[in-house]
């Protein structure tokens, strides 16, 4: 959630805050999503390109491993769905990410750092790779959080402000050295990972006479994702910022001064203290936002217990206010008798009582979710990117790399989304709601009833088996990947079933080159075959030099094994080391991008990222409705299939090439079994593309001169799809 400025101002009073603390042998209760963006900003990525998933995922693994070899053992808890409250923070967060990825290019990626569309699920994969407990909220995660570390009694790892405000020990993620070092105590040698721990008991000490009770009203007044600082104006306006010889901006100050201010105050008097600088109708929804603030803050109903095998705790605290009586006061009156503000000309009247402040305090009832609905997200039955379907109808956009005159790459997947949506809602629901790139901004699509499909049995969601589920997906590539035979796709290895169907339904929706369709074939086997055998080395040049005499050997004496024309080769496990070496050292210098391409960015082909951005988004949809529908295929594991900029060198080597297959067999020649196995790969395609109807378009980096029509199309489209009154 975040308290505005907090982090700044602990950061700079480290010294007073915070003390120098070794991680090992304990337990640590993790922030999943605070985690996986941090560790990502630590990689040097190209997320201009789409997502080095394989680079992510290693740095991800290397992690959790140094937290094992200082025997922490580390309970990850991600955030769910968003609460109604806080939707307008999400919408205005959007806003700020789709401003930054409109401008996002090879040489921009480094300061605007953008996450790439599937690094969270990456993320969780290696957590699942490594068998890491973890569990997703219904809602926000910081109270479960803060309360299952208290129940433990080990710290918090994040990078929130929040949890400078929660009774917990608290590790700021910007304190860890991530390499662990050798130490010794009480004369027993180990590994341990050195970090500076915060403890709200060293914020109160500085502050003496500072209750802890009181950190929850600091938090509320300063702003936060669900309540503005302004709606607090008036009492700001009477209270006299603290002068500081240093630079610091007003927000600095003011926590500066709210600090001082609490000093001399309880809970029960700061309250009626701040309640008497509001107009009569704020005082209710101001005091339910104070009193949602304290009771979350000092939540001890852990949800997340019995699903890390936790015993539960007996500690359930609850808050005791009441809404004090409180008259009006002037605008003149001092907040405290110690300070000396300044007369301030209020305008405020009743009709100024802007609309939105009364949004940002209004009371409204957390949305309840289903306990046997909340048991399927706890066990990962319900993918996350579908929570928010579920709860507000809604399914926010995902800014990633992509081209922006053009049309939102995620439109092309709405009929999965929507069959997603129904059989959610039990089919019930005339609508749900996209917010959708338009440009660089956003708008509300409806998702009406013509992306639906029928229903294919007559069972609720919450009565449904596995089976049954089952059915509903098989269902879904009946009617949209027509004629499509599941027994070629059963040929292909298990982790590949789901990638082709989604490089099938790509090429049925969208106008796909097939040297695009190579590069990602190609991808796949570099990660999962050639990476198996010669290990992730993403060095062409050291690569080549330490395998120089091997390979001048296997160059002259290639692979010779018998396999008839039309034998499939797809036993990833019959290829052999020796052509994965011939293979990776002509493939490794594909990892990198040109230096050509940084001193002329406009040689970035941004058509060639739209249209691998419009098939990531295909590829989560599908994975996500395969796990909603009982898991009846294999999940692709993205860090073994995918590297953004693997694939759009490769397909910036194919463009010209009449045909790629023979090209990229010449191109690695020598490899045999990585040829044979890369052959037999697209000899399936070839023929699911004929059985289907299906074919591959000439590509053109060109763009096409927009007619009449066109431009009739995208104005209907754009009329009937944002400006309908549609209700979150």
């Amino acid at each position: 959630m975040g308290v505005r400025g907090l982090t700044t101002y602990v950061n700079n009073n480290q010294d007073v805050f915070m003390k120098k603390y070794y991680l090992h042998d304990s337990n640590l209760i993790i922030d999943g999503h605070s985690l996986c963006a941090q560790l990502y900003r630590l990689l040097n990525s190209f997320s201009a390109f789409g997502g080095e998933y394989d680079k992510f995922a290693s740095s991800v693994k290397t992690f959790f491993k140094n937290l094992r070899k200082c025997n922490v053992i580390p309970y990850v808890i991600f955030d769910g769905c968003h609460e109604k409250k806080k939707l307008r923070t999400v919408f205005s967060r959007l806003k700020s990410k789709l401003g930054g990825t409109a401008r996002l290019d090879p040489v921009t990626q480094d300061r605007l750092q953008i996450f790439p569309f599937l690094f969270r699920d990456v993320f969780k994969e290696v957590l699942n790779d490594m068998k890491i407990n973890y569990t997703v909220c219904e809602f926000e995660a910081d109270d479960d959080i803060a309360s299952l570390a208290r129940h433990l009694n080990c710290p918090v790892l994040s990078y929130d402000s929040d949890f400078f405000i929660y009774n917990v020990l608290y590790i700021s993620f910007n304190t860890l050295e991530m390499k662990p070092k050798p130490i010794e105590e009480n004369g027993v040698k180990l590994y341990a990972m050195e970090c500076k721990i915060y403890k709200v008991q060293y914020l109160c000490n500085h502050f003496g006479g500072l209750k802890e009770e009181l950190l929850p009203l600091l938090a509320t007044l300063l702003g936060n994702d669900y309540v503005e600082k302004k709606v607090f104006r008036k009492f700001f306006s009477q209270l006299k910022l603290h002068k500081s010889k240093k630079k610091k901006n007003e927000q600095q100050r003011s926590i500066h001064t709210l600090f001082n201010w609490l000093q001399n105050e309880t809970l029960d008097s700061a309250i009626e203290k701040i309640l008497g600088r509001l107009k009569k109708h704020q005082k209710n929804k101001v005091f339910l936002t104070i009193k949602r603030s304290v009771d979350g803050y000092h939540n001890e109903d852990c949800q997340s217990l019995k699903y890390f095998d936790l015993p539960a705790s007996n500690l359930t605290q609850k808050s005791c206010l009441e809404m004090p009586n409180v008259e009006e006061t002037s605008d003149n009156s001092e907040v405290d008798s110690t300070d000396e503000s300044e007369n301030t000309d209020n305008t405020d009247d009743e009709e100024e009582a802007s609309q939105e402040d009364e949004e940002a305090v209004t009371d409204e009832k957390l949305e309840l979710i289903p306990p046997w609905f909340a048991e399927k997200i706890r066990h990962g039955k319900i993918p996350y990117t579908y929570l928010n379907l579920y709860v507000h109808h809604l399914h926010v956009c995902n800014p990633q790399a992509e081209d922006f005159t053009e049309k939102d790459s995620f439109l092309c997947t709405l009929p999965i989304l929507r069959y997603a949506f129904d059989i959610l809602t039990d089919f019930s629901h005339e609508e749900c709601v996209y917010v959708c790139r338009v440009n660089s901004g956003y708008k509300k699509l409806p998702v009406g009833k013509e992306y639906s499909i029928s229903r294919p049995l007559d069972v609720s969601f919450q009565e449904i088996n596995d089976e049954q589920l089952k059915l509903y997906f098989q269902h879904f590539l009946n009617l949209k990947l027509p004629n499509l035979n599941l027994a070629v796709i059963e040929t292909l290895p298990l982790n590949f079933h789901l990638f082709m169907i989604s490089i099938l339904y790509w090429v049925s929706t969208c106008s796909v080159p097939l040297a695009h369709v190579h590069s990602l074939i190609m991808s796949y086997i570099t990660l999962e075959v050639i990476d198996e055998r010669t290990g992730t080395t993403r060095g062409s040049y050291l690569f080549n030099n330490r395998n120089a005499k091997k390979l001048e050997e296997l160059r002259k004496t290639p692979t010779s094994i018998a396999v008839t024309d039309d034998e499939l080769f797809l036993n990833k496990n019959k290829v052999k080391y020796e052509d994965c070496l011939i293979a990776a050292s002509v493939i490794l210098k594909h990892f990198e991008i040109d230096d050509s391409i940084r001193k002329r960015p406009k040689s970035y082909d941004i058509k060639k990222i739209h249209s691998f951005a419009q098939f990531q988004c295909i590829l989560h949809q599908i994975n996500s409705l395969n796990i909603l529908c009982g898991s009846p295929f294999e999940p692709t594991r993205y860090s073994k299939c995918y590297n953004g900029v693997l694939i759009y060198n490769i397909a910036l080597k194919l463009e010209k090439q009449a045909d790629p297959e023979k090209f990229l067999q010449d191109y690695i020649k020598g490899a045999t079994t990585v040829i044979l196995f890369y052959k037999s790969i697209c000899s399936l395609y070839k023929q699911l593309l004929e059985e289907m109807n299906l074919s591959n378009v000439q590509w053109s980096k060109r763009k096409r001169n927009r007619g009449k029509k066109d431009l009739q199309e995208d104005q209907s489209f754009f009329t009937k799809g944002f400006e309908a009154d549609v209700i979150i």
